[in-house]
């Protein structure tokens, strides 16, 4: 962790785990300017709860930290900022008086699950943060096992994992304010229903009543057990208030659907996803793999292949496992526990979608929109792709997922395997369109997956494919550090519009950094 207050982007110091080797000083300075900006100006959710039934988040440090390392130019990053800072809230005021009181763990609690103390919160976790360091932080409100700490655990993963993953955005990063932002959101979002869930799965656990099982078993066993597939539905996806028309999720599919209906079964099952620190290193790769077998695996032929908005972020928060798994101020048993909270969430959020099954054949039989296309070529387009973040980031950690199982890939629980990663990145940025959103609403990431509906406005792939289509490649192999990716010859159609937007882009590819 760089001893900073503010923020400090380097492309030797804060590269990313993975991440290009075209890093620049200037893209870093851009980055570094546009985190304050963004932590200055803006507050963690972009709508209030009433709104929408949820909060929706501000993404903007996710999507600029996320291209800063897949090698954007500054002025892309800085036009990703501006267009999605058009719709973000105002960052509320700081009140001095209660950050300073939030140290009297009565006032913590008190103020907990209200999103006005955002900033008041993220100025006591900063101000823990450089009295005290962040690995006391960690111990202190996160894994420390008492009753704050407990709490706080079950907080980040509420709002779809948001939490989680800025928290370890800040340690990736080595940014404390980026860390104490994280935090700051966990501890204003109140979704207690995932306190009860895994709360219960915990207790359930530790009583050992059935052997434990690897996470991809379990997912099997969600979509055999006929409550947990049936326990969702597509009206979840598809909800729109009578008066105004606005989509809004006042039945939240977790809350409403999932626990309602299945919360004995999924609980018995989530209980036998147990990790223990021998297979620590293993289990974190195990679990990323999944995420991908689950998320990029959820095709439905005959249509072209589309990405589900919701267990997306079971992929784009697994790669923050690998950063828990490193962090030497953890305990082996702390980040076991880590582990199992993040498989828990992941098989509730596979049951919320359906539990489709996964049909690679599909994905991988994928007619590439360009020919020979590369790690390199999709990072670049991924720079381009002009939503909040979600695509970027979720290519990314394709390529992390590639990297960490490659070691377990004779593996019978590790589904995805070497060759499946680069098809599956090409797949989703294939899928992306010219608008792939307007304001908050996604035009390219679907949702409800596993159900048919999801699927009637989706093209079907005959309809748009030519006999003549290129299939997405299998890597003959890995991309190492230092190796030159070849310069592709094709005109990358899909950055037209962005790049006169930025006029004058450097086009070179160059070779990709990995677990750097």
């Amino acid at each position: 962790m760089l001893k900073i207050t503010n923020f400090k982007i380097d492309p030797i110091e804060t590269p990313g785990i993975v991440h290009a080797d075209n890093l620049t000083e200037e893209s870093a300075r851009e980055t570094t300017i546009l985190l304050e900006e963004n932590n200055s100006r803006y507050h963690i959710f972009s709508t209030i709860e009433d709104d929408k039934g949820v909060y929706l988040h501000n993404h903007i440090v996710h999507q600029i930290l996320t291209t800063w390392s897949l090698g954007a130019k500054p002025e892309t990053i800085r036009l990703h900022q501006e267009r999605n800072g058009q719709y973000q809230r105002q960052a509320m005021v700081i009140q001095s008086s209660l950050v300073e009181d939030m140290a009297i763990p009565s006032v913590f609690k008190r103020c907990l699950g209200r999103e006005e103390n955002y900033r008041n919160y993220e100025r006591f976790f900063l101000k823990q943060i450089n009295e005290h360091g962040y690995e006391t932080v960690l111990q202190r409100y996160l894994v420390g096992g008492d009753e704050v700490a407990d709490d706080m655990l079950c907080r980040i993963y509420m709002g779809y994992v948001h939490g989680f993953i800025h928290i370890d955005i800040g340690l990736e990063y080595k940014q404390p304010l980026v860390l104490a932002e994280g935090l700051a959101q966990a501890a204003v979002h109140h979704d207690m229903w995932y306190t009860e869930y895994l709360t219960l799965a915990e207790t359930l656990a530790m009583k050992a009543e059935e052997q434990p099982l690897p996470l991809t078993a379990l997912l099997d066993m969600e979509r055999r057990d006929y409550a947990i597939r049936n326990s969702s539905s597509i009206k979840f996806h598809r909800q729109t208030r009578k008066h105004s028309g606005r989509w809004a999720m006042d039945e939240e599919v977790a809350r409403d659907g999932v626990l309602k209906n299945s919360k004995a079964e999924l609980v018995r099952l989530a209980a036998r996803y147990r990790v223990s620190p021998p297979g620590l290193k293993q289990a974190v790769a195990e679990l990323t793999n999944a995420a991908v077998y689950i998320t990029a695996g959820a095709q439905r032929e005959p249509h072209e292949c589309r990405f589900d908005f919701f267990p997306l972020h079971t992929v784009t928060s697994s790669i923050y496992l690998t950063l828990f798994e490193r962090e030497p101020s953890l305990t082996n048993a702390q980040k076991c526990r880590l582990v199992e909270y993040t498989g828990r969430v992941c098989m509730m959020t596979y049951a919320g979608m359906g539990c489709p099954e996964p049909n690679w054949s599909w994905l991988l039989s994928h007619p590439s929109k360009l020919p020979n296309q590369t790690w390199a070529t999709v990072f670049d387009r991924a720079c381009y792709h002009e939503d909040d973040g979600h695509l970027c980031k979720m290519i990314r950690v394709f390529k992390h997922a590639e990297n960490i199982s490659k070691p377990y890939d004779h593996l019978p629980d590790f589904k995805v395997k070497q060759k499946m990663f680069l098809p599956a990145a090409i797949a989703a940025i294939d899928s992306s369109s010219k608008q792939p959103m307007e304001w908050t609403k996604h035009y390219d990431l679907i949702r409800g997956v596993g159900f048919a509906e999801c699927w009637e406005n989706i093209p079907l792939r005959s309809a748009r494919v030519s006999e003549k289509s290129t299939p997405a490649p299998f890597v003959k192999k890995p991309v190492t550090n230092g190796e030159v990716l070849e310069k592709p010859t094709h005109p990358l159609d899909d950055r037209v519009d962005i790049m006169e937007k930025v006029a004058r882009h450097n086009q070179a590819l160059t070779s990709v950094s990995v677990e750097g």
